[in-house]
């Protein structure tokens, strides 16, 4: 089951929207400094901007080093090199340095820029001293990322934006605008809501509204934030994530939870009674809340997976979706019902059967999905199959069409490398993109620290961002950035907004790709997961690399491999 790598319940919350769960595989703790470093000889380095070193291009970017532990008034050289997300050394500078009567010295230097990507910093006293661990950073680098302006993007709405992030945001590392981010998962979960009494929500809601009219209640990440750009407000849509922290203690028969995460089992009398007042009543405040939205999920279920977090039959958890799905519909006609909620792997292929059979289809109306690579890569593990096998027995299962929607994704730079995370997970959301899915929620802003805390080994690395505080494991207030932040970055700049049009056709065996439109744009995207191959450009075409570097077209195929390549026919 995904070799049990990390996968996450909505079971704690930390921050806004820092939602975390239990892990299964912890990382090597980050690197020391250099065992050539003479002891107490310190190098930090940091940016211009660095609370998240992430820049939208032409502002400019500086790097900051500070030495500490020298000798008074001594003198040495800080040796840089700088290389973007090509492996081309973009900067290769000596500077000399000299220490104050403490003992100390400060530098700063000018970086390159002038291309959307990601930048590594290399820096390296005379005497061996590479700059330090900070956080889940490793040792003898740094990074910063230009990606594409805020300001240039456009806001599809919410029937048209695509991607959505979850979670360990924080106000004082704003990353939204800068990643594109649109959607979130609201923090509106049975447990959490009605965790000592049924009815809790509703009357709590009905308070809210008496007391504060119509802001709405719980606070979405969009309030708690303020996301801006530039002094202007960034709209953000929630997913009513119904049942993510589970079930309350009261509603459940006890020892029907399972293994790893304890919170879903078979209802009890309490529960069944009370389950479709709650979705009824957030559904009314959904709908209230949120107008102008014209397709409201609701996801019903989280991670249900027999012997994972359900321990209960078939029917028991198609009785969470039949007393909530008419309940909901009724409060608010837009709704769309997504679930069950579990992961492409053959593990749950006997129980999404018996889901289907059982008439779970019936009860939804998108099939959702936390699609963690059973393996890398993504492409040989069957993913798209996965995705359209499921779907249409869920149709047949429901009888009308199921959409598609992923709440829960991502890869660990300690199991695939900085660029084997990007890569992974970008393609994992083009194929989920290009096999229709709404929304996919991404996973998760910054790497973060189990329940042994910085001091152990136990540091999760799905973070597209390193984690630079080791005292805020969540909702952290430094971070820098790792490759996967320009390349989604890049993907979300290029095609929210966009509808796909399904696989391309003429593709080699190891290929992928698909074609998205939006307007009078086409865009193909296009990947070789085994090696390097080409794909024609269509005259008057642009190729924009995975970075979101865009060049015209010529009569050269452009170069294809492990890294998305966008060819861009009309407006980009």
């Amino acid at each position: 089951m995904l070799q049990m790598r990390m996968l996450f319940s909505l079971s704690s919350a930390a921050l806004p929207l820092a939602l975390a769960g239990q892990a299964v595989q912890a990382a090597p703790p980050p690197a020391g400094p250099s065992a050539a470093a003479p002891v107490g000889v310190q190098l930090r380095a940091t940016t211009s901007n660095p609370s998240i070193s992430t820049f939208a291009p032409g502002q400019p970017v500086s790097l900051r080093f500070a030495v500490t532990g020298l000798k008074p008034g001594a003198a040495t050289t800080l040796a840089v090199t700088i290389t973007d997300d090509r492996q081309v050394t973009v900067l290769s500078k000596s500077v000399k340095v000299t220490a104050d009567a403490s003992g100390a010295a400060q530098v700063a230097l000018d970086a390159p820029h002038g291309r959307l990507g990601y930048y590594e910093v290399a820096a390296r006293l005379a005497d061996g001293t590479a700059i330090a661990a900070e956080g889940t950073r490793p040792a003898g680098i740094t990074s910063y990322a230009v990606v594409p302006d805020p300001a240039g993007r456009t806001d599809y709405g919410p029937d048209s934006s695509h991607f959505a992030m979850q979670g360990g945001f924080s106000s004082k590392a704003q990353i939204v605008p800068l990643l594109g981010l649109r959607y979130y998962l609201d923090r509106v979960q049975w447990h959490w809501m009605e965790e000592k009494a049924p009815g809790n929500f509703a009357k709590a809601w009905d308070s809210e509204r008496a007391r504060n009219g119509n802001k709405p209640w719980p606070k979405g990440l969009d309030q708690d934030m303020a996301p801006s750009w530039q002094g202007k407000p960034w709209a953000m849509y929630p997913i009513a994530a119904a049942m993510g922290s589970g079930v309350p203690d009261w509603a459940l028969v006890p020892g029907t939870g399972g293994k790893i995460c304890k919170t879903y089992g078979r209802l009890n009398a309490q529960g069944k009674a009370a389950l479709p007042v709650y979705a009824a009543a957030l559904a009314r405040a959904f709908a209230h809340d949120y107008p102008t939205m014209h397709k409201r999920i609701y996801q019903m279920a989280w991670e249900p997976g027999q012997g994972w977090c359900f321990g209960g039959t078939n029917e028991d958890l198609i009785e969470y979706f039949r007393l909530t799905y008419d309940a909901i519909h009724a409060a608010d006609p837009d709704a769309v019902v997504a679930g069950p909620t579990l992961f492409p792997s053959s593990n749950y292929d006997d129980q999404l059967r018996g889901l289907w059979a059982g008439g779970l289809g019936r009860y939804i109306d998108a099939y959702s999905i936390h699609p963690y690579s059973p393996g890398d890569p993504p492409e040989t593990h069957g993913l798209a199959e996965h995705l359209r096998t499921q779907i249409a027995a869920a149709e047949r299962s429901g009888g009308h069409p199921i959409g598609l929607v992923g709440t829960e994704h991502g890869s660990e730079t300690s199991r695939s490398g900085n660029r084997g995370q990007a890569r992974e997970n970008i393609r994992v959301t083009l194929i989920m993109l290009g096999e229709g899915a709404s929304v996919d929620t991404a996973f998760y802003v910054a790497d973060f620290w189990g329940p042994g805390g910085p001091r152990s080994k136990d540091v999760q690395t799905h973070g597209f961002y390193w984690n630079l505080n080791d005292r805020l494991a969540f909702g952290t207030d430094r971070i820098a950035p790792k490759m996967s932040v320009p390349a989604y970055a890049a993907m979300t700049r290029l095609l929210d907004g966009t509808t796909t049009r399904g696989p391309l056709s003429g593709l080699l065996p190891t290929q992928r790709g698909y074609r998205f439109v939006r307007g009078g744009t086409t865009i193909d995207v296009v990947w070789d997961y085994a090696g390097t191959s080409s794909r024609a450009v269509p005259r008057g075409a642009q190729v924009c690399d995975w970075m979101g570097n865009c060049r015209a077209g010529s009569a050269t195929p452009a170069k294809v491999d492990g890294q998305p390549v966008y060819i861009v026919t009309g407006p980009v």
